[in-house]
This record gives structure tokens, sequence and C-alpha cells, in this order.
């Protein structure tokens, strides 16, 4: 193993100790084995999918519908410092700054191949879920996976990037919105924040909607003063025609019914947000106005790495979305705001 400094083998890091609540804990590191690193931890940012867990029992999240260890660190949004690497590794070198994508592959089959490991037809391993996930010191995670950050890219962004923002920029690809054309995003947390970030660097007009008047509020203190509330939102007196484009990130019934009649004649809706349920008519809400609808789950390790790279090129501003970096220590009081509705994006960090 090529290393500057031994790792420690023991770190502290964040567990759901039990329902709605987290706890500071020790826990072991393990030395990197082949096609394995360890990472020295900047940045594991929080997300929703966090906050479903924080929500559980131990038991409850046994048998969830992505089920999870209780003795799993959270926090699959990684972003650090490469400290050492295990035998084989070449690629990422100690002391480069990288972020990790979180489902990680077998690497051999037909989908891995192509960079698309959550379709890992032998099951991936998930950070936080089946694997340790980056709310701690110190984190052991498959070189692969990793995607190297520009000096342009801070680490917070970097961890933003490992989820959120690049599911932001993804989405916007399906959509096949062109610049001067027109987006709306249902709902305006840190995912619709990143569509709203990267539509404005793409040359795009972009509509947002949400019934949280905070969301709107912080959204326009951002610059994006085209944000409606969902109550009522009524696309033909905003963009008479509708939307080239909507992208729900609200995983909700009632946004999945705006999305499919705010868009236009042959426009595209993207679901992206995780939630049950939505009756739809195939005959006047696609067939007769000829529109595209898509269903979208993470992204591959290449189009991460395309989003990094266009994320440091374009300049696009996603460091204001991050309202909260926290110390591990003051990691429990960071669930309990981020689990009390805080805006923005909330991130654990080492800096």
């Amino acid at each position: 193993m090529t290393t500057t400094t031994a790792p420690t083998t023991t770190v502290r890091a964040l567990r759901f100790a039990a329902k709605e609540k987290v706890a500071v804990v020790d826990a072991p590191l393990p030395e990197p084995g082949p096609g394995e690193l360890v990472l020295d931890m900047k940045a594991a940012g929080l997300c929703g999918s966090d906050l479903h867990y924080f929500h559980m029992t131990h038991e409850e999240m046994r048998h969830a519908t992505q089920p999870r260890s209780p003795e799993m660190t959270p926090g699959h949004e990684i972003a650090g410092v490469v400290k050492a690497v295990g035998p084989g590794v070449s690629h990422p070198r100690v002391g480069d700054r990288v972020a990790v994508q979180h489902y990680s592959g077998c690497g051999q089959c037909a989908s891995c191949r192509r960079g698309w490991d959550v379709h890992c037809e032998r099951g991936a391993r998930v950070y936080s879920l089946n694997r340790p996930g980056g709310c701690q010191d110190e984190l052991v995670v498959t070189a692969k996976d990793c995607v190297v950050l520009p000096d342009e890219v801070s680490f917070p962004v970097g961890a933003f990037l490992a989820c959120g923002a690049t599911t932001a920029y993804q989405a916007l690809l399906r959509s096949e919105v062109k610049p001067g054309e027109t987006v709306v995003v249902i709902g305006v947390g840190p995912v619709g924040l990143a569509v709203l970030a990267w539509a404005k660097a793409f040359g795009l007009r972009a509509i947002g909607t949400d019934p949280s008047p905070e969301r709107r509020a912080f959204a326009e203190r951002l610059g994006y003063s085209d944000v409606h509330d969902s109550a009522g939102f009524d696309i033909e007196a905003v963009v008479p025609g509708g939307a080239n484009a909507v992208i729900d990130t609200s995983g909700n019934v009632h946004g999945r019914r705006t999305a499919v009649e705010a868009v236009k004649t042959w426009g595209t809706v993207v679901f992206v947000g995780l939630g049950p349920d939505f009756a739809i008519d195939p005959v006047p809400d696609l067939i007769m106005r000829q529109v595209t609808l898509r269903g979208m789950f993470v992204f591959s390790v290449p189009l991460m790495m395309e989003a990094v790279a266009e994320a440091a090129r374009l300049g696009v501003d996603l460091a204001p979305i991050i309202t909260s970096v926290s110390s591990i220590e003051e990691g429990p009081d960071a669930f309990a705001d981020f689990a009390a509705g805080s805006v923005g994006k909330s991130v654990i960090g080492w800096e």
C-alpha cells in the first residue's frame, strides 16, 4: 500500500442511534483492499434520502424499500482527499481531491462497463446503505467510483455534485431543452435549485414552483425571481402554451400532475423525485399532445465526470445553495435542523 501517513483504525462517525436521533460514535476503519483507497473526508452532503431514514426505527430501516443497516454511517454525497491507496490503484493518486459516485457496481457487467453502476447486474453496493457513507472522518472507497475535482470546485460543491447537482444536470440533458427555451422545475429544494443554476448557465428561461414560502423566498434571494406558489399555479399565465420541458423533483402526486399539465405539445417531462402513486391518462396526457415522459434515477460515472468539468468551465453558481456546513460533532444538530425544514443544502464539513 502506498501512503503518506498510516490510516487510523478508529474514526468518528455519525450513526442513526434511534428514530430521529443521530449520535457521534467511534467506528472501525479497515485497511484499503485491492482497488480501494482511504479518503480524508472534507465534505458529506445531507440528502433527502438520509432524512427518510432519520424518521425510521432500526427495524423499519432493515425492511425499507432500500434496506439499510443501522450500523452503516450515513452520507452518500462524498468528497475528500486521497490519503492512502490499496494494491493495484494507480488512479486517483494520494493527494488528489475527489468526489465519489455513491453506487459502486461490480465493474464487469455490461451496465458497469458503460459507467452505469446504479444498474449493476450483480447488485451495486451503495455508500450509506450497505457500505459506510461519508459522515465519518476517513472512509474506504472503491477507486473506480472517484471523480477528480478541479481546483475551482470546492469540497462542499463536489459533494453536491456527487448526487443532487449532477442529478439536476442530467435531468436537463434528458429533457432535451435548448438554449432560449423554457423549463419549469417542480420543487425548489436543493435539486430543484441546482436545476435553476444549470438552466441559467445553459441560457434557458427557468421557472420554479414550490408550496413552501421559505423555499420560494430563498430561491429569490439567490436571484431566481420567477418562482411561484405551486398552489393554483397557472402555466398559461406564465408561459402561454406551456413549457418546452418540465422537471419534477417533488416526487408527489400533485407535482407530477402539474408537470404533465404544464408541458407544451411536443414537450418533455422528466420525473426525478422519488415517491409513490401517480395516475396518468395516456391519451390526453401524452398521445394527443406528442409528449415524452421520462423517468430518471442517479447517473453514470462518465456523466458525473462531465458535470464536474462543466460546473467548473461554466462557473455554475452552486455554492450559494449550500447554506450550512457543520462539523461532525455538530452532526446531530445538523440532522435535526434539516428535519425541521431548513432551506438550501446542509453539509458535514472538515475544513
